[in-house]
C-alpha cells in the first residue's frame, strides 16, 4: 500500500480467490465509463490482463462476459458522472440493469470509490473482499492509491469498525434517482448486513481492523475531524480548500502538504504558510499508457497521515482536501488503518518517513508558486453558464418512450428541460455517433432498429463562438416500451455466420481457457466445417465430454442457442443437426438428473 510503484489492476480486486466464485459485486463511484464497465465481466471470466482496446475487440465474447457476470455486478455511480463513450455500441443496453445513478443527500456529490464482492465456495461458504480507492471506475492512468481486504463474516457479531461502511450499502437504494429492482435492494441489504458481522484486517504488521469512515449520509453538515492531534501531519489531495486545511494545522506544527500545481495556485499564500509544500514531479505526470490512446494522467490519491507518539494513523479514500467532503456535503469514505512508525529515520514502520523513502518523495520536488493572467471574464463567465446549465440538466425530468413503427422503432425523448440564452444544448442515444446529434428541445426523436434503443443518453452543451470547451454527459433515463428480447437481436448482429458460431460454441467448452484462446486468437469466423472440432475432434464429442464432466459448461451455450432460436434470423444461423444433437444431450441430462 505504502510503495509507490506497487501496482494494482483494477480487475485483480474482484477476481475470486482459489476455490471460490464471484456472487455478487457493488461498486461505488463518482463518474464511470461505461466503456470500462462493458470489459469489466469478461476481465474476470477469462482471467486476461489485455488493455481496454483488445479487451472491447470482440463484442461477442464481451457479450458473453456481461451474460455470465454482468447479472451480479452493480455500480452506483454520482448521477452526473456518466462519461459520453468514445464509439456508439449496442452492448451499452445490457449494462442498464446494473447502472444506477445515484444523489447526495446534502446537495453534493456522490463521490465515495468502494468496491464490494461476495464469493462463494462449493460448499456454500462466502468470503467477502473490500477494495476502498481514491479511483473512480475509469482507465484515467493517474496516481492513486487503493486498499483491500478480505474476510469471512462471523456468527452474530456486529463489529463497530464496519458499521459506516454497512450504513453506506444500506442506503444505497434510497439514494437511487431510479426504483432499484426488488431483487437487487434485497440483495444489498443482505449484503449489508453480512458486512456488519466482518473484521476486515489491516495489511500485515498494521495493528487491529480496518476501521471504515462514511461522509455525507446524516442529514447536515458537520465537520470532519479525523483525530485531535499529532507530532507529524502528512497530506496529499489533487484538490485543496482552505477551511480543511486550517482545521489540519490545528493537528500538527509539523505538516507536509502535496497537491496539484493549479489548486495550490489558487488559495492565497497565507494558506500554505508552515506548510511544506510538494508537487509531482515533471517525470511522475508525463507516464505513457501501456498501450492504446493516452489518458489523463497526475495526481489523484487522496492520503492522511498522522503520527502520534510512537504509533501512525493513516487514511485513504475519497476525500479531497475540499469544503464539501469534510462538512458531509459529499458521500464519501475513508478507511483508518493503524501501525507503529519507527524509531530510526522511517527504516522501520510504516511512519511518513519511510513513506517518502519508500520512493514518493523520489517523485515530487518543491512547490513554487506560479503567477498566471488573470482568466477572460468571458471565459469565465462561458463556464459558470455550462456549468449551470448541466445542473439544471442533470435535474431535468426527462424520460424515453419507444414504440415499433414498421419494421424498425421510434425513440423519442420526452420532459421538460430549455437551455438557457447563450446555451446550445443538443442529445443523442449513445448508440449513435454523436454527428446524430439533434437540438435538445423535447419532444426529439429518431427512427432506430431494435438494436440501438437503450435507456442512455448523452448531451452536449456548448455556449457559440467560445473558446471553451463543450460540456458532455450522459444520463441514464427511465424509459417505457423498451422491448423484451432486445438481446436475441444484437446477439444475432454479432454472430453474422454458421462458421463464427461454431467457433465460439468451442471456445464456451473450453471453459476460462477457451475463452482466453478467443480473446488472444483471431475474432474471425473460422473455415472449419460442421462437425469438425479443435484438433480433430467433433463438437459432438465435446459436447458430449462436457455433459458427463463438467455440465455446467453447457449453460452458456444453452442460453446462446434459446437466444438464436427466438429469431428467424437466429435460426438461420444455427447449422443443420446441430439442434438435434443438443436436444439429445439435454435430454441425456435430465435422465441422470435425480
Amino acid at each position: 500500500m505504502l510503495a509507490p510503484d506497487a501496482r494494482v489492476v483494477a480487475m485483480d480486486l474482484l477476481r475470486p480467490p482459489p476455490g471460490y466464485a464471484l456472487d455478487q459485486a457493488v461498486l461505488t463511484t463518482y463518474s464511470l465509463d461505461l466503456e470500462t464497465l462493458l470489459a469489466l465481466p469478461l476481465a474476470l471470466l477469462a482471467h486476461t490482463d489485455q488493455g481496454l482496446d483488445a479487451l472491447l475487440g470482440d463484442p461477442l465474447l464481451v457479450l458473453e462476459g456481461l451474460r455470465e457476470a454482468g447479472g451480479r455486478i452493480h455500480v452506483f455511480v454520482d448521477e452526473d458522472g456518466l462519461a459520453v463513450p468514445r464509439a456508439p455500441r449496442e452492448l451499452y443496453a445490457l449494462l442498464e440493469p446494473c447502472v444506477h445513478p445515484v444523489r447526495a443527500p446534502n446537495r453534493g456529490s456522490f463521490h465515495p470509490k468502494v468496491w464490494l464482492a461476495r464469493f462463494v465456495s462449493a460448499e456454500g461458504e462466502a468470503r467477502l473482499r473490500v477494495a476502498v480507492l481514491s479511483r473512480n471506475l475509469t482507465f484515467e492512468r493517474s496516481w492513486d492509491v487503493a486498499l483491500s481486504s478480505d474476510a469471512a463474516p462471523g456468527p452474530r457479531r456486529r463489529h463497530r469498525a464496519t458499521r459506516e461502511l454497512a450504513e453506506l450499502v444500506a442506503a444505497l437504494p434510497r439514494l437511487a434517482t431510479q426504483a432499484v429492482r426488488a431483487e437487487v435492494a434485497v440483495a444489498l441489504a443482505q449484503l449489508a448486513e453480512e458486512v456488519a458481522r466482518t473484521s476486515f484486517p489491516s495489511p500485515e504488521r498494521f495493528a487491529a481492523p480496518i476501521v471504515f469512515h462514511a461522509l455525507g449520509l446524516s442529514a447536515g453538515e458537520r465537520l470532519w475531524q479525523p483525530l485531535a492531534g499529532g507530532s507529524r501531519l502528512l497530506a496529499v489531495a489533487p484538490f485543496v480548500k482552505r477551511a480543511p486545511l486550517d482545521a489540519l494545522a490545528e493537528l500538527s506544527a509539523d505538516r507536509t502538504l502535496v497537491a496539484r500545481q493549479d489548486q495550490l495556485d489558487e488559495l492565497p499564500a497565507a494558506a500554505l504558510e508552515d506548510w511544506q509544500v510538494l508537487v509531482l514531479a515533471d517525470a511522475a505526470l508525463s507516464e505513457e499508457e501501456d498501450e492504446g490512446p493516452a489518458r489523463p494522467s497526475g495526481l489523484h490519491a487522496k492520503l492522511l497521515a498522522v503520527e502520534h507518539g510512537w504509533d501512525v494513523t493513516w487514511f485513504l479514500g475519497s476525500a479531497n482536501l475540499s469544503e464539501a467532503a469534510w462538512r458531509g456535503r459529499n458521500v464519501e469514505v475513508m478507511a483508518e488503518i493503524r501501525a507503529k512508525k519507527g524509531r530510526d529515520e522511517g527504516r522501520t514502520g510504516f511512519g511518513i518517513s519511510r513513506f517518502f523513502e519508500s520512493g514518493f518523495r523520489a517523485l515530487c520536488r518543491e512547490y513554487t508558486r506560479a503567477e498566471r493572467e488573470p482568466e477572460d471574464p468571458a471565459v469565465t463567465a462561458a463556464k459558470r453558464l455550462l456549468e449551470t446549465t448541466r445542473r439544471t440538466l442533470v435535474a431535468a425530468e426527462l424520460r424515453i418512450v419507444c414504440e415499433p413503427v414498421g419494421a424498425a422503432w421510434r425513440w423519442r425523448l420526452e420532459g421538460s428541460f430549455a437551455a438557457p440564452v447563450g446555451v446550445t444544448a443538443e442529445v443523442w442515444p449513445i448508440s449513435l455517433l454523436e454527428e446524430h446529434a439533434r437540438p435538445l428541445v423535447p419532444p426529439v426523436e429518431w427512427e432506430l432498429p431494435i438494436t440501438r434503443l437503450t435507456a442512455f443518453v448523452a448531451f452536449r452543451l456548448r455556449v457559440p463562438g467560445s473558446v471553451v470547451d463543450a460540456e458532455r454527459l450522459t444520463r441514464k433515463l427511465p424509459a417505457e416500451g423498451l422491448p423484451e428480447g432486445r438481446i436475441n437481436h444484437v446477439l444475432r448482429a454479432l454472430i453474422d455466420s454458421p462458421e463464427r458460431l461454431l467457433r465460439f460454441l468451442r471456445a464456451l467448452l473450453g471453459g476460462l481457457e477457451g475463452l482466453t484462446e478467443w480473446t488472444e486468437g483471431p475474432g474471425g469466423a473460422s473455415d472449419a466445417a460442421w462437425g469438425v472440432g479443435l484438433g480433430g475432434e467433433t463438437l459432438v464429442e465435446d459436447l458430449v465430454r462436457a455433459a458427463s464432466r463438467e455440465p455446467r459448461r453447457l449453460e452458456p451455450i444453452r442460453r446462446l442457442l434459446e437466444d438464436l432460436v427466438a429469431t428467424e434470423e437466429g435460426r438461420a444461423l444455427v447449422p443443420p443437426g446441430l439442434l438435434e444433437t443438443w436436444r439429445a444431450v439435454e435430454e441425456a441430462l435430465a435422465e441422470e438428473r435425480p
